[in-house]
């Protein structure tokens, strides 16, 4: 039965042989014609998965829950994670004191930022808030919170904050965010705003 088999099985071959020595271009022509079918349908099958994975990676950063939906930036794929549809903020400069700024011991200095309302939504009773802990005499001496200036939207608005350098040489490093008056975050996952200072004898 084996031997039946393999014998049909090379008639086939054998035509498709004497095909190929009676026309060779014909015989050229069907086998590049057969790799660009298999070419067509791998290009295919690689375009679903690549369809697949990307829908599954932008589900993942849209929902708040999703994978990977805290680190985020807020403008991937419709992501927002405003405490009030509609509301964004977009860090715009340090007005003073510049990240490394030196610094001498027991210095007094305002640390300004601006920051611009690029929501839909009106600024109110805003505040920006220490998140890292106040710490002991050798960190920088800030207030807990400042207010934040009513501003609409498309405006500007700055921020000072009054500091009292330590009294060691070292570095300072303060970060914070907006809150609302029971200090809940504007914005929960977004990056910190901070200021660092060398401090110097």
């Amino acid at each position: 039965m084996s031997g039946v088999a393999a014998s049909s099985d090379l008639v086939p071959v054998g035509q498709r042989a004497l095909r190929a020595a009676e026309h060779p271009q014909a015989a050229e022509d069907e086998v590049t014609g057969a790799r660009r079918h298999r070419l067509r349908w791998l290009a295919v099958v690689v375009a679903v998965a690549v369809v697949a994975v990307l829908s599954v990676t932008v589900r993942g950063l849209s929902s708040p829950d999703g994978p990977g939906a805290v680190a985020a930036s807020p403008s991937a794929a419709g992501f927002s994670d405003a405490l009030i549809p509609g509301d964004s903020s977009q860090f715009v400069a340090d007005v003073t004191i510049p990240d490394g700024t030196r610094v001498k011991v027991n210095a007094h200095f305002v640390k300004v930022w601006a920051l611009a309302n690029v929501g839909s939504v009106d600024w109110h009773n805003r505040f920006l808030a220490r998140m890292n802990p106040t710490g002991d005499d050798d960190g920088c001496q800030v207030p807990d919170r400042v207010a934040i200036g009513d501003t609409p939207p498309g405006e500007q608005v700055k921020i000072s904050v009054p500091v009292v350098a330590p009294s060691r040489p070292g570095k300072c490093w303060v970060s914070w965010k907006i809150v609302d008056e029971h200090g809940r975050a504007y914005f929960p996952s977004r990056r910190p705003i901070y200021f660092e200072v060398t401090v110097t004898a």
